[in-house]
């Protein structure tokens, strides 16, 4: 989400968009769409997407210079996966990049 949309685009027309369940994002419109909205929440979510059964939720984290250089997620059964639990993953993921440094805005990487 936070790399060049153009390199991604490129990069999913070079590769393609083979899914792994009937969930996965295989249409490049919708994963550009999917993209923009990590962007503005700041949160990104596999939606049984890479294996039936499994939700994940994650947020990045940022070093002192505002790059992207990791991510924090938490991955659990569908059924169990909560959606109270993004607010807390952001603000874990948001504690770890203030240790890193990180004090401002994002900036893209």
């Amino acid at each position: 989400a936070h790399d060049d949309p153009q390199r991604v685009r490129a990069y999913a027309t070079r590769t393609g968009l083979s899914g792994h369940t009937r969930n996965s994002i295989t249409d490049l419109a919708r994963l550009e769409r999917e993209l923009a909205q990590i962007r503005q929440s700041t949160m990104s979510r596999d939606e049984e997407e890479l294996e039936l059964g499994v939700r994940c939720m994650a947020a990045g984290v940022f070093d002192d210079q505002g790059k992207l250089i990791a991510g924090l997620s938490v991955s659990a059964p569908a059924d169990r996966l909560e959606e109270s639990w993004a607010e807390r993953v952001k603000a874990t993921a948001a504690q770890i990049s203030t240790a890193l440094g990180h004090r401002g805005a994002e900036r893209r990487a």
